[in-house]
């Protein structure tokens, strides 16, 4: 707990929480509280305002490019940034060498930069060019990081408002 959580999680929880802030009924600071919470177990804590605004940055996204399968494209995202680094490259699940889930030193939030690449993934899939998820793909279906699977597998309740109070 002594490093932050790489980007890749940062951006993968953002889709999930957006995700199911348009799926169901709860506010968003809600969902990426209990979300921020979980990452917490494993890294620094990374503040809820942090998360909302890397999910608020991927809504207006969304909204400014008209896309209609919104949960899709988020899936997608997530899909593409836990198999591929920014690159291109897959990632390295089963090496040795190389652990993706290693925590980063230091991190400074740059909005404008992860909001580039989502408007760049956008606007690949529109095009019909970003890498193939599977239809039945889903964050809490990953094998290769129990931390990432009890991540996509985290689930809110009306409930959840009272235990904030």
């Amino acid at each position: 707990m002594d490093k932050h959580c790489p980007v890749f999680i940062l951006e993968c929880a953002a889709t999930f929480a957006c995700e199911k802030f348009l799926t169901g009924s709860l506010p968003l600071d809600l969902i990426c509280k209990k979300i921020s919470d979980h990452i917490s177990t494993e890294y620094k804590e990374l503040t809820v305002d942090d998360l909302r605004d890397v999910a608020e940055t991927f809504l207006r996204c969304l909204a400014d490019a008209n896309v209609e399968e919104s949960d899709v494209v988020l899936k997608s995202y997530a899909f593409e940034r836990i198999f591929f680094r920014r690159n291109g490259k897959e990632r390295g699940w089963d090496s040795l060498m190389w652990n993706p889930m290693k925590g980063l030193k230091s991190f400074e939030l740059d909005l404008r930069i992860i909001r580039k690449h989502f408007q760049a993934f956008i606007f690949r899939s529109k095009q019909g060019s970003q890498k193939r998820m599977p239809s039945d793909w889903e964050i809490k279906s990953f094998e290769s990081s129990e931390f990432i699977k009890k991540m996509g597998a985290i689930e809110f309740s009306p409930f959840d408002i009272m235990d904030q109070a």
